[in-house]
């Protein structure tokens, strides 16, 4: 595959002297071996090469002009289209915003597959453009190429939940802590005075790949009401960057507000965390016009919501602002997607019996946000829909459900990957071997798990079906105001 990288990964992936060696490095080191592993195509755009020549330190100029000469040029380039600069704005010539638009124009003409950044501005940019899939992070874009050409051993079980008076504080997932709060060793030490709960991911006898502190407030920012939650730390290991654990422990939080009845949950970090404000961003968190003493974004996430907003809103805004263990049902299609086994297994790890698999163990079973694939025939699936997981062969039943972002019916793999390859449960080989026909590709986000499984006999018998699928099939008409009621959230 064909990977576009930013200046801002290059430049932290070849320092040019010691003192240049910046928090990034590591993953951007890591995502270049893995590409060069992988005999992928990495390319620089001619506009990056010019913005690299602005440099005014020449020796570091000078430097970086031999170091680049390892990597390819886009060839002819695509030009930035009409459909882009509607959506983005004119940006001035030679500006900064000139060269983010040529990147983005690389991708929306299909010239490479994914462009790699680490430019909040980029990212935001690509999302108005729709291409958020295709526009990663150099986190994100270690774990595509892992998910589509697995060779890496599996990574660590699921998450426990422990007191922050067990945490062993000189474990190295600390390390940037202390670089980011003087008073760090102080502050951790007052979480385990205080008992906080607490959510990590252990690394297999190297210390922590994940870890998440949580504490209760008096009133949440903006005056919001209701319980209030603050996530006090959410941190990934470096070494475990693309195995989705930053979703996994999110995961694990809206779990724990939604069964406590918490109204509000907020989070401070560093903007130049942009895998975090990222992730918080596409659950629903804002920003806020304000920082604290330190200069951290202030994200929060009400989790109150008026019969005003769930009449405006659209059922998957809805989903994202107030989910993900909430679903608008009204006016919405609802679908029950058969599913192997094998792969609800994959999917839906913390739904297996014990012994089946471990949450943890498929980095695309860690995360609420996947994808699905399959020959279906049906086309007309919207985006908001519901989708009824129904496990065949061995339970026969629904018991996971799941909110439509977006569909796609290629047969090109390369296409199918793009589009799936940031969530995806299958290889790339699997791809190409399921795209002998047309394949239905479904991007959507976990909602709730039903906590009394529907079985087959529960399904047909509220007529929401007429018998065992065998593909996907659309909700009968007489079976919806069951359905709904059971999974409606409503004010």
């Amino acid at each position: 595959m064909k990977f576009l990288l930013d200046t801002n990964v290059l430049i932290p992936a070849e320092p040019t002297s010691a003192t240049h060696i910046e928090p990034g490095t590591q993953v951007s080191v890591e995502l270049l071996h893995t590409l060069e592993e992988g005999a992928h195509q990495v390319y620089l755009h001619p506009a990056s090469l010019v913005e690299l020549a602005k440099d005014k330190n020449t020796t570091r100029r000078g430097l970086r002009k031999i170091l680049v000469k390892k990597y390819l040029t886009l060839p002819s380039p695509p030009a930035v289209s009409s459909r882009l600069t509607e959506l983005l704005g004119q940006a001035a010539a030679l500006s900064h915003d000139a060269v983010d638009h040529l990147l983005l124009g690389a991708v929306d003409g299909d010239a490479v597959d994914y462009l790699v950044t680490e430019d909040h501005g980029l990212l935001r940019a690509a999302t108005r453009a729709g291409l958020e899939s295709r526009v990663l992070t150099p986190a994100d874009a270690v774990g595509v190429v892992h998910r589509l050409f697995p060779k890496v051993p599996p990574p660590p079980p699921a998450v426990r939940r422990i007191l922050a008076h067990e945490l062993d504080e000189a474990d190295e997932i600390f390390q940037t802590f202390r670089q980011d709060y003087p008073s760090f060793g102080g502050w951790l030490r007052k979480c385990k005075l205080q008992h906080r709960l607490t959510w990590v991911i252990d690394a297999r006898g190297r210390g922590l790949a994940g870890v998440c502190i949580v504490k209760d407030e008096d009133s949440c920012p903006q005056g919001l009401r209701g319980r209030t939650l603050k996530i006090c730390s959410l941190k990934i290991s470096d070494d475990f960057r693309g195995y989705r654990f930053g979703e996994l422990l999110l995961k694990t939080v809206f779990s724990f507000v939604f069964a406590n009845s918490y109204g509000c949950l907020y989070v401070t970090v560093f903007e130049k965390y942009v895998d975090l404000v990222r992730l918080f961003e596409e659950f629903g968190f804002e920003t806020l016009d304000q920082t604290t003493e330190l200069g951290e974004l202030v994200m929060i996430k009400s989790l109150q919501f008026s019969r005003q907003s769930y009449d405006s809103m659209s059922p998957l805004e809805f989903h994202i602002r107030y989910g993900p263990l909430r679903a608008k049902s009204e006016g919405v299609q609802v679908f029950v997607v058969p599913i192997q086994p094998r792969y609800h297994r994959r999917l839906f790890p913390e739904m297996q019996v014990q012994g089946e698999l471990s949450p943890g163990d498929e980095p695309f079973g860690n995360s609420i946000r996947k994808a699905y694939l399959c020959n279906a025939a049906v086309r007309r699936i919207g985006q908001g829909s519901i989708l009824l997981f129904y496990r065949s062969g061995d339970q026969r039943r629904v018991q996971c459900t799941g909110i439509v972002e977006a569909t796609l019916v290629s047969r090109r793999p390369e296409e199918i990957a793009r589009f799936v390859g940031r969530r995806t449960v299958y290889s790339y080989a699997e791809i190409e071997s399921l795209c002998k026909r047309p394949i239905l590709a479904i991007l959507f986000r976990q909602a709730t798990a039903l906590d009394e499984p529907v079985a087959l006999a529960g399904l047909i018998s509220r007529r929401v079906i007429n018998g065992a699928p065998r593909s996907i099939v659309q909700v009968r008409k007489e079976g919806l105001e069951w359905i709904r009621g059971l999974l409606s959230s409503r004010p």
